[in-house]
């Protein structure tokens, strides 16, 4: 057996660390232009502007490029050919799971010399065709507004514009160098994109626990950020200003994601992947539609690992059977959906029944480029998909 630590070198948690800390890391990298990742939405944002202004300042070139939700590739490389003329060294992120997989993107793109959408795909996971060697690559700063947690990976998912899936693409020099949690760049995050990718963390949480290769770093961190995301999220929702529910919220997110490389998400990300390229469903809103009937279609090959679920929550009596236990945990994640009030029916999103077949292909090249033995051993894999999206219809 083995641990991959991922190359993160350093988390800077807490309110006020990006005023505090920001330059003097960019000074250690010796950067002098800086690539900024982000949204159209961040850019208005009080945080995001007293950002910018520090860096010119500091007397640090900035380069601005926004990216789209689900990344869509033609969106993604429309600025490369000036980004290129740029000639970054420092690349920073700020915003949601969108951003952060784009300056993922961006930095292998720079990397290897693409410029094209077409040439991206043959580098991905699912078709494999390409290596990404990545031997000199810019230093990816992350400064994550929202809870999705893409920050702490080397996964990073982009859209076919023509075909409307999602590619996933990995390397470790594909992870950010540096994260920064400070709950301030979270203040004018909207609501339900708060809340909802809160329970994107909650599912990579849960899923890290019945992961087919389990490792006892992963299980511990991911039960810790289980038990922060349950208690604290509601906290932050009905107390929006308070900062320090938020960056509990922030440390959970981080927990429910560490060194994902070591382990194998599961079906609710496989399915959460494709209903939000296919359907433009936000990933929070995907777990909240999927994760608790996964849980409960996974129910009979994963008793002990739900098991753990309820005792961590403090909901449930030590002397029961671990079925019992186990049996709890579906609804245990159902009634914090609920709770938080996130639309979680395919049917909120405009989905028609009649679409299923459609994005279940999309869903099995997905579980396929996964190889996630404790999915694709399913019997009969497309019938219990397609049945699936029809229960969270």
């Amino acid at each position: 057996m083995i641990y991959q630590y991922l190359p993160v070198e350093r988390i800077h948690y807490g309110v006020h660390v990006v005023t505090d800390q920001l330059i003097d890391e960019i000074q250690k990298l010796n950067g002098t232009k800086v690539l900024i990742v982000t949204t159209n939405s961040m850019l208005s944002t009080k945080a995001y502007k007293n950002m910018v202004v520090t860096l010119h300042d500091n007397h640090l070139k900035t380069f601005e490029t926004c990216s789209k939700q689900h990344v869509p590739g033609n969106i993604l490389m429309e600025d490369v050919k000036e980004i290129r003329e740029f000639n970054p060294d420092i690349i920073i992120s700020c915003g949601g799971g969108s951003p952060i997989d784009s300056a993922k993107i961006l930095s292998f793109v720079l990397s290897e010399g693409i410029e094209s959408e077409e040439e991206l795909f043959p580098y991905s996971v699912n078709v494999g065709e390409k290596e990404i060697k990545m031997t000199t690559y810019i230093p990816h700063i992350a400064i994550p507004t929202t809870l999705s947690a893409g920050e702490y990976t080397s996964i990073a998912g982009v859209t076919n514009s023509v075909n409307h899936a999602k590619y996933k693409f990995s390397h470790l020099n594909m992870t950010p160098k540096l994260v920064f949690l400070d709950p301030i760049f979270t203040v004018e995050t909207p609501d339900w994109l708060w809340i909802s990718t809160g329970i994107r963390a909650v599912d990579h949480a849960v899923e890290t626990l019945y992961s087919p290769n389990p490792n006892p770093v992963n299980t511990g961190l991911a039960l810790q950020a289980l038990k922060k995301l349950y208690y604290h999220l509601p906290l932050s929702k009905n107390n929006p200003t308070n900062l320090d529910y938020r960056l509990e919220c922030q440390v959970g997110a981080w927990l429910s994601l560490f060194s994902v490389v070591n382990i194998k998400l599961g079906l609710s990300h496989s399915i959460g992947h494709q209903l939000g390229a296919n359907y433009n469903i936000p990933h929070g809103m995907t777990s909240a539609i999927m994760l608790p009937h996964v849980m409960k279609f996974l129910l009979p090959r994963t008793f002990e690992e739900q098991s753990q679920i309820p005792e961590v929550l403090g909901k449930t009596e030590i002397n029961r059977s671990i079925e019992d236990k186990a049996s709890i945990a579906p609804s245990l994640i159902k009634g914090l959906i609920e709770e938080l009030e996130i639309p979680h029916r395919l049917r909120d999103f405009n989905v028609s029944k009649e679409s299923i077949p459609t994005v279940v292909k999309d869903i099995l090249m997905d579980i396929q480029g996964e190889k996630n033995a404790l999915v694709i051993d399913t019997q009969d894999l497309q019938k219990e998909i397609t049945a699936l999206l029809e229960v969270a219809w």
